[in-house]
């Protein structure tokens, strides 16, 4: 019976491609939200840990720049970009940190 003979070592040569290929389409199909989501919440943890601290608005505690822009942000801004919300006030921010940590 005559046929294509593969060793042992091209047959993990190609599973290796596939799985690399596979692994490269996940990439570009979720694109890097899980990374830049943890930097998001990050910073709304460290945002929301001053705010329960000192109760000041959302939109004047200053945790840094999360969003690349070169400029300080402040805590409504990382909740608004962690939760997907542009238009989240500065109360549902408020609400929003004391549902993550009701101990504090």
């Amino acid at each position: 019976m005559k046929g294509i003979n593969l060793s042992v070592n091209s047959v993990i040569i190609i599973a290796l491609a596939i799985l690399v290929l596979v692994l490269l389409s996940y990439l570009f199909i979720t694109g890097t939200r899980p990374l830049v989501s943890a930097k998001y919440e990050n910073a709304l943890n460290r945002g929301c840990k001053i705010y329960l601290q000192t109760n000041q608005s959302t939109d004047s505690i200053m945790i840094g720049d999360i969003n690349g822009d070169a400029n300080p942000d402040s805590l409504l801004t990382a909740c608004r970009l962690y939760y997907l919300n542009k238009t989240m006030g500065a109360e549902e921010c408020g609400k929003r940190c004391r549902e993550r940590f009701p101990f504090s």
